[in-house]
């Protein structure tokens, strides 16, 4: 094409204008980060933010966020209600402004809030204009005012609807599946933030209630941020049994300090302004840290009666090991880094904190001297450790710069020299890694093969983490350092993926790599460059061609349709096409993989079943006592010995019972309220629900010439699936997949490391102190959290190589 044709196509014409909230739409990640899982909860924190907020203000006590069956939320304060009257700039209702405008709200104004999340004003209008609907009601001046808006664009003006004898706001939307796809809120990450919420503001009550389960918890803690540290360190050995709480006020700035020493070795540090997580610290950490360091330094060099032994001198690195800590602010006028709020930039709030902490720490020592003296001891420990800890890592560093000299015949170098296009596969065994090496494309992608499993890290200091052959491989291939030197600007890799065997063996290889990258270098999890390969379960071979398949799911949708050619399905007599014998065959296998999912974790797929066929599909239908005890009743004519009906542990107004099944070798477990919020159950329900029009009429299966014939779909699940998967297995070799060394390179780079075709799973931490419990839990010093963990999960596990 010619310039000057360029140059015609190219016109004013060609400049889009965005107006109102259009950008938003056509731009969701600029404002929510992405449209994932991630994204689609943000809608909820933002409408959560604007209660809590009103909560900091002094004007709200008590919220209640409900996730409704129809895949909407609503988020309720009974704070002042956001103002209806005609905004004089803009000739409409305020809450229509606030709704419909990026950049409006009362944030801006520090008589309306002098403390807030909220900075730059654009929070509900961005959910307004991302969901499917809207409807925002608030209750001020004794009336009720309603307005409804459709993908952020009002549909009509604010009106008063009814009387009101109190005030408050009530938001409830719709994310829009045009954006979104079919998602829907997860109970477990909703209740985590509302718990996290209700550490911070211990003045709040917060309420959850999801109406497609019928679950509903309570979050009010009175001992805020010290509470949390407790919640923290319950699966750890404190140190010192009083949790040191410090709060004060300068310059209109709230500081509150909860800390706890114990006898791990990894700093727990969670951050907060005006409720924001602040992930990446800023000022305010660097402050409390240095307060720290200065306090114990001051303690430890001047104390009465302190042994000479302990009279060391203390560095940062010290004080924070084994420590757990909650810092909480409250502050007019924020300057964060970046719309992610993620550091704290204010340089005034430094001196700030330290003095403040310093004071209240050097307070706590003098009225305290047993507790200060075990604090002292530990520290002192830790500095005592540090100088090998150093040594270690100044090898490690060196060795790091003299790359070639320690990864020869280990790390399988790549040409490419730009960090952000190489790829490192961190593969289990020398067998597994020389089918990676001869599978990879040597352009861009690095092999590190490891020999046996790594060091548990939650076990040990950075320099006995040092001394393993396997971890000063992977630090000096990645050159950024480790633990407190980790810079992930000098990574030699952005994409650094753990491919291990699909057995327990490679499971337990793949945690202890997963513990190593979140203790010694969670920068580069929340950075997303860490992936766990994804090999796929089956090969299947037919007529000499392969077909390689994810899951048993994908293999079942492969047997379907080669067994239809055929298979025909009749029920009550009528044929069924066979895209419609396709679809109800998916139907119940995706059913079948459901109740199985249940089984593992404790509950037989018959008592599920009846539990469906009776209708207790929520939490809230086991709080009629005269049901349960009906439902009792139909346990006990199917066989099954039933115990007394009791209230329920996991809700207070709901009963429960306990079953042993016979036919489940003598399987005991509660059938009560915590069976239908399980996230597994709601999966059955679904399929349930969708071959439930198709029970108690009679079915035909014809396979060739054979006729077979059952009362119903559910009653002949097993059966029919089993045959038709058979016709569909006939002239086939299916191999499932145990280990990578099963593959040859060809297969492994097709199924497994081509970027074409592979599937791979980022790592992510959503929810920091629940990995961080769980981590501890796991790996940590203390027997009994891991016994008590393998006791309730050990029914989840398919197979085990015993």
């Amino acid at each position: 094409m010619s310039q000057a044709a360029v140059a015609q196509e190219y016109g004013a014409e060609a400049i889009r204008v965005l107006s109102g909230l259009e950008g938003v739409r056509v731009r969701p990640a600029m404002y929510i980060g992405s449209t994932g899982p991630e994204g689609f909860h943000h809608l909820l924190w933002e409408v959560l933010d604007n209660a809590v907020d009103e909560a900091l203000a002094g004007y709200c006590t008590e919220i209640r966020v409900t996730l409704n069956a129809d895949g909407s939320a609503t988020v309720e304060d009974n704070g002042r209600g956001i103002p209806v009257d005609i905004h004089p700039q803009e000739g409409v209702s305020a809450l229509e402004v606030v709704m419909t405008r990026l950049h409006a709200g009362g944030k801006f104004e520090k008589a309306a809030y002098k403390v807030s999340g909220g900075l730059h004003g654009v929070g509900v209008s961005v959910v307004n204009a991302l969901s499917e609907w809207l409807v925002a009601e608030v209750m001020r001046e004794g009336w009720l005012y309603r307005q409804r808006y459709r993908r952020g664009i009002p549909e009509g003006p604010v009106e008063r609807v009814a009387p009101a004898n109190r005030t408050g706001t009530r938001v409830t939307f719709k994310p829009d599946p045009q954006i979104f796809g079919e998602q829907e809120f997860d109970y477990e990450v909703v209740r985590h933030r509302l718990r996290e919420l209700a550490f911070l503001n211990p003045q709040v009550k917060f309420y959850l209630r999801d109406e497609r389960t019928g679950a509903e918890e309570k979050f009010h803690f009175k001992g805020g941020i010290v509470e949390f540290v407790k919640y923290l360190n319950r699966k750890r050995e404190p140190v010192h049994r009083k949790v040191i709480y410090i709060s004060g006020e300068k310059d209109l700035v709230q500081v509150e300090v909860a800390l706890q020493y114990h006898t791990g070795y990894t700093e727990t540090l969670y951050a907060y302004v005006n409720n924001i997580h602040t992930r990446e610290g800023g000022t305010h950490v660097v402050g409390f840290r240095t307060a720290l360091t200065r306090a114990l330094n001051r303690y430890l060099s001047s104390a009465e009666g302190l042994p000479k032994a302990l009279r060391v001198k203390v560095e940062g690195e010290d004080v924070r090991e084994g420590l757990c800590a909650v810092l909480s602010l409250r502050m007019p006028e924020p300057q964060f880094e970046g719309q992610t709020k993620m550091k704290l930039g204010n340089s005034d709030i430094k001196p700030l904190v330290e003095s403040l902490v310093f004071e209240g720490l050097m307070r706590f020592f003098e009225e305290n001297p047993a507790e200060a003296r075990k604090i002292a001891a530990r520290v002192v420990q830790a500095a005592r450790a540090r100088e090998a800890a150093r040594k270690a890592r100044e090898i490690a560093r060196k060795k790091g710069e003299a790359l070639e000299l320690l990864t020869a015949g280990k790390l399988a170098e790549c040409q490419e020299k730009d960090p952000e296009k190489r790829e490192l596969f961190i593969v289990e065994g020398d067998s597994a890694g020389g089918s990676a090496k001869q599978a990879r494309d040597r352009r861009f992608q690095a092999i590190l093969p490891l020999r046996g499993k790594i060091l548990n890290v939650e076990k040990a200091r950075v320099d006995k983490v040092l001394s393993s052959e396997e971890i000063k491989q992977i630090v000096a291939s990645l050159g950024a350092g480790i633990g407190p030197d980790f810079d992930p600007e000098k990574a030699r890799f952005h994409r650094i993926i753990i491919m291990t065997d699909a057995d327990v063996d490679g499971a337990h290889i793949r945690t202890l790599l997963l513990t190593f990258f979140y203790r010694q270098m969670t920068e580069l999890i929340e950075r997303g460059w860490l992936y766990i390969a994804q090999p796929p379960l089956f090969r299947v071979n037919e007529k000499g061609k392969d077909v390689y398949l994810k899951d048993e799911a994908a293999l079942d949708a492969y047997l379907f349709e080669r067994a239809l050619k055929g298979v025909r399905m009749r029920l009550a007599g009528e044929e069924f096409s066979g895209e419609r014998t396709r679809e109800v065959l998916e139907i119940l296998a995706a059913l079948e993989r459901a109740l199985s999912e249940l089984r593992r974790r404790g509950f037989p797929p018959e008592a599920v079943l009846i539990l469906l066929a009776e209708g207790f599909t929520r939490a809230d239908h086991f709080d009629d006592e005269g049901r349960v005890t009906e439902l009792a009743e139909r346990f006990r004519k199917r066989g099954y010995a039933v115990g007394r009906i009791k209230p329920s542990e996991e809700r207070p107004q709901a009963f429960e019972f306990e079953v042993t099944s016979k036919k489940e070798g003598y399987l005991s477990y509660t059938v009560g309220p915590a069976i239908p919020i399980r996230r597994e159950f709601r999966e059955v329900r679904r399929h349930y629900e969708r071959i439930e029009p198709f029970l108690g009429k009679e079915v035909e299966l014809l396979i060739g010439e054979e006729k077979l014939h059952f009362v119903d779909l559910l009653s002949g699940l097993s059966e029919i699936l089993s045959r038709v998967r058979e016709a569909g297995r006939k002239g086939l070799f299916i191999q499932r997949y145990k280990g990578l060394g099963e593959m040859n390179p060809q297969q492994l780079w097709e199924t497994t490391m081509d970027p074409e075709r592979r599937i791979l799973l980022r790592v992510e931490v959503q929810d920091a102190a629940e990995a961080d419990e769980l981590f501890t839990t796991l790996m940590g010093d203390k027997v009994e959290p891991r016994r008590e963990f393998i006791q309730t999960h050990a029914l989840e596990y398919r197979e085990l190589d015993v």
